[in-house]
């Protein structure tokens, strides 16, 4: 089984890209949690476009970004969510919690103006 590859890095706005490609399960989320909580940028992106599988461990992950998200007044979206994953959500009833964007050129744009407009 492939194993999961995490990256972090920030775009030419200054929001940070977390991106994940393999499947992301438990062995994967405490690397996950460690990059999540060690940035306080105001905006994360995840790019979930090459994670073809998640299970509920990771799921949870997800749902503390959401959590640590709202408590420290920052905002993330995950990106390129596949049908497989999205019926995972909705499954969970988390579906509708989460801040998902088909491609990572909507969320920039989206989350750009609020960014623009907060500050």
């Amino acid at each position: 089984m492939p194993q999961l590859k995490i990256e972090s890095m920030h775009d030419e706005n200054g929001f940070r890209i977390i991106r994940l490609s393999g499947p992301f399960t438990l062995e994967g989320i405490f690397e996950f949690q460690d990059l999540y909580r060690g940035g306080e940028d105001p905006v994360t992106l995840i790019d979930l476009t090459s994670v073809p599988y998640m299970d509920s461990a990771a799921t949870g992950a997800v749902i503390t970004v959401h959590v640590s998200s709202q408590r420290h007044q920052r905002q993330y979206a995950l990106i390129g969510v596949s049908d497989r994953l999205r019926t995972m959500f909705n499954v969970a009833g988390v579906d509708s919690l989460l801040i998902m964007y088909p491609t990572m050129d909507e969320a920039r744009q989206k989350l750009g103006r609020k960014t623009a407009v907060q500050g």
